[in-house]
């Protein structure tokens, strides 16, 4: 009977020790994964950046690039499109304001 229970305690033991191990295992992929994690929000930050840098250059007509020069006009007619729908919304508050009166 002690020998049964010595296997039982080794076996629980051992049983313990490999859940610990595997939770260890598994906090540190956690946390290397939310090091990778931010290290991709540095890069689209950075690549952010490096299209305000080079929509500025476009704005003052010093980048020769075809492709950004693309990209930037785009962004261009997306102002564009914003000015207007802005202009609209003052549009419908002054009619709004207007129909109050």
């Amino acid at each position: 009977m002690q020998s049964f229970l010595n296997k039982i305690g080794k076996t629980a033991g051992a049983a313990a020790n490999k859940a610990g191990s595997k939770a260890n295992e598994l906090l540190e992929i956690g946390k290397l994964k939310g090091k990778i994690s931010t290290e991709k929000q540095n890069i689209k930050a950075t690549k952010a950046a490096i299209g305000d840098y080079c929509y500025d250059l476009f704005q003052q007509d010093c980048i020769d690039n075809e492709k950004i020069r693309e990209y930037c006009e785009k962004i261009r007619v997306y102002e564009d499109n914003i000015a207007d729908l802005q202009q609209q919304i003052s549009d419908v508050r002054a009619e709004a304001a207007d129909e109050d009166q």
